[in-house]
């Protein structure tokens, strides 16, 4: 019958809309380059990315340097910078802040079976070449005493791991700004017995945006009392930022990407190199705890960093500007927010739509999902920021 005719085909039509709602409307894949900062969370993330919206993400690592040139240049979809561009910047584009995480201090002494505690000037001295023997008096000092240590408030949450099995994963509490909470201060009372030993300094060769983050904090921890220690401005080559020439120095060692320098740490005992917390993870290298602004020291983590970051300003176009010597507590110094960039304008409007789409799940899923990568999940104001800077790719 008529009726019967009609019900058969509105049936037909909701079941196909079901299907369509379910997958999505078409499969595309973006392509970006950039920071290897942001690469272990991107390479986790990426399939979980393609699961859940059927598109592919390809990104090759290069460097913030590249990441710039190439975007730059119209040749990907986005890129990765961990530093935002001084010249040669394209006429359409925004920084999305999608990624904050410490840059860990990780170190190669088999022997040195308690954690290694670094102040800025310690710091400083090391990367200058000044610093050449982990016995050096000054790097016995900073490890004998007693140091206050913050313990940061966590909770357990259920997600699901790559095959749908739900997996329990420890991350830190924030509150609505997006400002860890302290349970307490451990007392910690150091004897680090530091071996006669060659210090042999890993430093990025490339146009780094990592490199480029860390020597200005090099020089802006020690600004106020040691100024002297790291007189140059932040450069994204790192030897061209240090404060002497690094022809001078044989125990310095380049290597191009976070992974290699992590990797040529892990390969020499005696070593000590900079790179996203996950490098050092990987490589099974501990990690320093580092000297904040408060007087106390903190270890590379997501919470040590969201309380760096909710001291810093949030500018205008997305950036965040920190100051090395406000007293936070619980901060991280050494924590820095490496963007996503992306056209406004102009560009092919379905790619356009996925990179928005990936800049939104990096921002909202990835990091709960991979805590033991190191990464923070961004909170507050700069949430509220980065998803402005979003929704401007057009």
């Amino acid at each position: 019958s008529m009726k019967n005719r009609k019900k058969i085909a509105i049936a037909a039509i909701t079941a196909s809309f079901v299907l369509l709602s379910s997958t999505p409307a078409f499969a595309g894949a973006v392509n970006g380059s950039g920071a290897t900062f942001a690469a272990p969370l991107v390479d986790a993330c990426k399939v979980d990315f393609a699961k859940d919206t059927g598109h592919t993400v390809n990104y090759t690592g290069g460097g913030s340097g590249k990441g710039r040139t190439d975007f730059a240049g119209g040749l990907v979809d986005f890129a990765g910078s961990d530093a935002p561009y001084t010249s040669g910047a394209p006429a359409n584009f925004v920084y999305a802040p999608v990624y904050a995480a410490p840059i860990a201090i990780m170190y190669n002494l088999p022997t040195v079976k308690t954690p290694v505690y670094l102040d800025e000037a310690t710091l400083a001295q090391i990367f200058a070449g000044e610093i050449t023997n982990w016995n050096d008096p000054s790097l016995r000092t900073v490890n004998d005493g007693t140091v206050k240590v913050p313990v940061y408030k966590t909770k357990k949450i259920t997600v699901k791991d790559k095959n749908g099995k739900k997996v329990s994963k420890t991350v830190p509490v924030l509150d609505k700004a997006g400002k860890p909470k302290i349970t307490k201060y451990n007392t910690v009372d150091v004897n680090t017995n530091l071996p006669n030993l060659p210090i042999t300094v890993w430093y990025r060769s490339e146009s780094s945006g990592t490199s480029e983050n860390f020597a200005k904090y090099l020089k802006g921890a020690n600004a106020v009392k040691n100024a002297g220690l790291w007189p140059k401005a932040q450069n994204s080559t790192f030897v061209n930022a240090m404060p002497k020439s690094v022809s001078s120095l044989f125990n310095f060692q380049g290597a191009s990407g976070s992974a290699a320098v992590a990797a040529g740490a892990a390969g020499k005992v005696g070593s000590i190199a900079y790179s996203e917390l996950s490098f050092a993870t990987d490589n099974k290298l501990p990690v320093a705890y580092l000297k904040n602004a408060s007087g106390e020291y903190a270890p590379p983590s997501a919470a040590g960093v969201s309380a760096f970051l909710g001291g810093g300003t949030i500018n205008a176009n997305g950036t965040v500007s920190v100051d090395y010597n406000v007293k936070i507590p619980g901060a991280y110094s050494l924590g820095i927010t490496s963007y996503g960039m992306a056209y406004t304008s102009g560009k092919n409007a379905e790619k356009q739509k996925i990179v928005a789409e990936w800049y939104t799940y990096l921002l909202d899923k990835c990091p709960g999902k991979y805590p033991e990568k190191g990464f923070s999940q961004i909170t507050g104001a700069l949430y509220t920021k980065a998803k402005e800077q979003i929704a401007k790719i057009k």
